[in-house]
């Protein structure tokens, strides 16, 4: 019995020292998102986790933004949100301005047609200064993250081109 008190302290030890690392290892799904999110940054597309709607409940999940060519005189500053119940007085079914402020009418329907395109986990699009960004809670693999790309690269430059502030008539010079 005396023999075995040593390989089994050595045991113990190295569980204690495996244990942590083991812990600190990223799991499958933490590699995945991992590997997203450096795919969209190459593809030029931004990254920030920020909280949840209000109608999505608590918690936080990932908005993609696709940059803005030129920033200057966007009207930005608004959000489509998925709301818990589709009603006839939303923007699109279960789609509702997320504030009291709502984009352009020029907008709305390039906006109609991308929450067609957007994957089903999407729980609010945004206009920033950033540029225009979808929170996803990033399931459904590489189908729903190609989707999300899709629909970011063909809808922002869109967007942008129907929500800029028209230019201020210049008066005559004499």
């Amino acid at each position: 019995m005396s023999e075995w008190v040593p390989v089994i302290i050595i045991a113990l030890v190295i569980g204690l020292v495996l244990g942590p690392v083991m812990w600190l290892k990223p799991n499958r799904r933490d590699r995945q998102l991992a590997d997203m999110r450096s795919r969209a940054a190459r593809a030029g597309i931004t990254v920030q986790i920020q909280a949840l709607p209000a109608p999505a409940g608590r918690g936080t999940a990932a908005v993609y933004s696709h940059p803005w060519r030129d920033r200057k005189g966007l009207q930005v500053g608004w959000s489509l949100q998925r709301q818990r119940v589709a009603h006839e007085l939303n923007f699109a079914g279960c789609w509702d301005w997320g504030s009291a402020r709502a984009a352009p009418q020029s907008a709305w329907h390039h906006l109609h047609q991308l929450l067609e395109k957007v994957p089903v986990d999407t729980d609010a699009v945004v206009a920033t200064d950033v540029g225009l960004g979808i929170q996803w809670r990033e399931t459904g693999g590489g189908q729903a993250f190609a989707k999300l790309l899709s629909a970011l690269a063909e809808f922002s430059p869109l967007i942008e081109g129907v929500i800029r502030k028209p230019s201020p008539a210049r008066p005559p010079v004499d």
